[in-house]
């Protein structure tokens, strides 16, 4: 009996020390599991290596809306992307939009949003309009005037001229696009009444082809790929647009040619346009606001490597922007001005004498050499030269 009883209290221990060391085991696995991934700690006490990483990431990044891949002004963001990003000490991300009405609004109103590429037209309609408020004009700055964007009108072999439009169906492009708004104030000015519908451009030439629609309207830097992929046996023509009437506020001339679409101007002619120029956009926020300091010193870099833009694969038109040209009845962001009061004026090319509209001498340039790129180039220059001989 006290041989069994002795085995009995042998087991007995023998379970509680095999439990005492599973829940021994079991604290110390949930203790491990409790770990955060990324357990080592910065200098300042508590701060995983993972959250400083995902601060470093978050410190210097800006963003751009644009526009959806059948316009330029995504292209021009990317160009502007890969000059000026330079990593972790300051990202630049393009971001699609809508065009430029969503743009200024999502400027505005719209978390993330640091910059936008916007038309005059657009901004000068809020500001007439007062549709976003009265103080449009003291809440949107502008960085620099870019270039011109090129009114197209895309029509199918029996539409002659604007007025043809009249009663038939017409795409103004996308719904909250600049292009839109442009073509609807276009044609009211004109007195002209298509029916407006909205989609892309690749879209609306397909149904131009089936009949559906007769004419397409886009307010893009040319050449527009969507138009030059147009086949020549189709008859599509772009239809010239008068500097008239509702178009002398806010645009300036332009010049197709067939350099630019083959398929739509015969060689050696030419079809009179209009250009609307558009700008780089941030919402004005105070000087001692941490997005405000973002932005100084993007304009810090972009302005600083603007050289870089005139190099391949950088669009071509970036020549022809002036970085000290001004936009009428709007305020340049305080750091861009800043910038360039400081830094001598031969830095932002293409200089000339004060006062000179670089934008209407290269309109003049390619209406002299319309068939040429490099003799409007060339007179553009010779023209610049004797703006500053004049200057002296």
């Amino acid at each position: 009996m006290i041989c069994i009883m002795r085995g009995f209290v042998s087991t007995i221990l023998s379970l509680s020390l095999a439990l005492s060391l599973a829940l021994s085991l079991v604290g110390t696995c949930i203790g491990l599991a409790a770990q955060p991934a990324f357990s080592q700690t910065s200098p300042q006490a508590g701060v995983s290596l993972l959250d400083q990483h995902r601060a470093k990431a978050n410190e210097n990044v800006v963003t751009i809306i644009s526009g959806n891949p059948n316009g330029g002004y995504l292209t021009i963001a990317h160009d502007i992307a890969a000059v000026v990003d330079d990593g972790d000490d300051l990202r630049v991300l393009p971001i699609v939009g809508r065009g430029a009405v969503g743009n200024v609004r999502d400027v505005l109103f719209l978390k993330g949003v640091d910059m936008g590429l916007v038309n005059t037209v657009t901004l000068n309609n809020f500001k007439r309009s007062h549709a976003l408020g009265r103080h449009v004009a003291q809440q949107v700055v502008y960085i620099t005037r870019l270039f011109e964007d090129e009114f197209h009108v895309l029509a199918r072999p029996e539409i002659k001229e604007l007025k043809d439009l009249d009663g038939k169906e017409v795409n103004y492009s996308d719904s909250g696009s600049g292009a839109q708004l442009s073509a609807q104030l276009m044609f009211a000015g004109f007195g002209i009444k298509p029916k407006e519908v909205n989609m892309g451009q690749a879209d609306a030439i397909e149904k131009m082809k089936r009949g559906e629609v007769f004419a397409t309207v886009c307010t893009c830097l040319k050449p527009l790929r969507p138009y030059q992929a147009v086949p020549k046996e189709l008859g599509f023509r772009l239809l010239p647009i008068p500097l008239d009437g509702p178009m002398l506020d806010d645009y300036v001339p332009a010049t197709f040619t067939s350099a630019d679409y083959p398929n739509l101007v015969p060689e050696g002619t030419a079809v009179e346009a209009v250009a609307v120029p558009t700008s780089l956009i941030a919402y004005n926020w105070p000087a001692n606001h941490e997005r405000y300091r973002r932005i100084a010193r993007f304009v810090d870099a972009f302005f600083g490597k603007f050289e870089a833009f005139h190099k391949a694969p950088r669009h071509p038109r970036w020549k022809a922007v002036n970085l000290t040209a001004e936009l009428k009845g709007w305020t340049r962001l305080k750091a861009a001005q800043e910038w360039l009061d400081k830094v001598p004026a031969q830095r932002s090319v293409p200089s000339a004498s004060p006062g000179i509209d670089t934008v209407l001498a290269r309109a003049q340039a390619a209406r002299a050499a319309p068939a040429s790129l490099v003799e409007q180039e060339r007179l553009f220059q010779q023209f610049l030269e004797w703006s500053r001989q004049q200057g002296k």
